[in-house]
């Protein structure tokens, strides 16, 4: 069974993202591709086996196992068993090939997602509007750029460590909390049961940035709703947002807003919450 849909594309391709292919094959062809695909695929599978060949890679794609690859990239896969079902979809879109670099993603990546429930809904929905003739190329836009994050985080993080709720969650919610007092990598690490190195690893796929910098943008933001809506004085906000010496606050704070403290005071900047 080969269920596809190819949509005709006209306008959508002013979209950010847009689908040119979406299906289930059952069971999966023997594909190769010497030069690749002119689009960017998302593959995964749904239940049996198959083999995967990239460059001098050869992989198992087993139930669960997702891969990515950009256009260009030679590849050959196949059935092992005669039950090997996959779900596949083919995209484009505007400098979409540098949106997937920034987003972190390799010209090829491979893996076996801890939780594949969140793709395959993503998948269904796309399928469903891909058939819309009036507003589907719409509808699939905007799904095309869920199912990437949601691919993202299932092919992106470590998958032995990988569950429902990010791993950092833990460390994310303490820093939110006790960002008034000394936190070290290692303490946020232990807290979500994983290596310093890890944490620093998905914490920026996260958040985009490392953990001490969203510490340090937590502490001076809060430090800027006590300037503009208490009296207390610096060197006071400076220990209730983690800073004790008032000095290397006023430093790290001029270096974050190009402004002192008592500058930021007097300007009485509006914080909005």
């Amino acid at each position: 069974m080969q269920d596809a849909i190819y949509p005709v594309i006209g306008n959508q391709r002013c979209f950010p993202f847009y689908l040119t292919g979406v299906g289930i094959s059952s069971p999966e062809n023997h594909i190769i591709r010497s030069h690749g695909l002119y689009s960017h695929q998302i593959l995964f599978t749904r239940e049996g086996e198959g083999q995967l060949y990239v460059g001098n890679q050869s992989l198992r794609l087993k139930e669960g196992c997702v891969f990515y690859i950009m256009p260009g990239i030679p590849h050959e896969y196949y059935p092992v068993d005669g039950n090997w079902t996959t779900s596949w979809v083919v995209f484009q879109g505007n400098n979409l090939r540098h949106l997937m670099q920034d987003l972190e993603f390799p010209s090829f990546i491979c893996r076996k997602a801890a939780d594949i429930q969140p793709i395959k809904k993503v998948f269904e929905n796309i399928y469903a509007s891909a058939g819309d003739p009036i507003r589907g190329n719409e509808k699939c836009s905007l799904l095309i750029y869920e199912y990437i994050m949601a691919v993202r985080r299932a092919l992106l993080f470590d998958t032995d460590n990988a569950c429902p709720n990010s791993v950092i969650d833990a460390g994310l919610i303490f820093m939110n909390e006790h960002y008034d007092r000394d936190i070290s990598l290692g303490e946020l690490a232990s807290l979500c049961h994983i290596s310093p190195q890890h944490f620093c690893r998905v914490f920026r796929l996260e958040t985009g940035m490392r953990p001490m910098e969203y510490l340090t943008q937590k502490r001076i933001l809060e430090a800027k709703v006590l300037l503009c809506n208490t009296n207390q004085s610096i060197a006071e906000i400076g220990r209730q947002t983690g800073y004790e010496d008032p000095a290397y606050f006023g430093m790290v704070f001029k270096k974050h807003e190009g402004i002192s403290p008592s500058q930021y005071r007097k300007s009485k900047t509006p914080i909005i919450l």
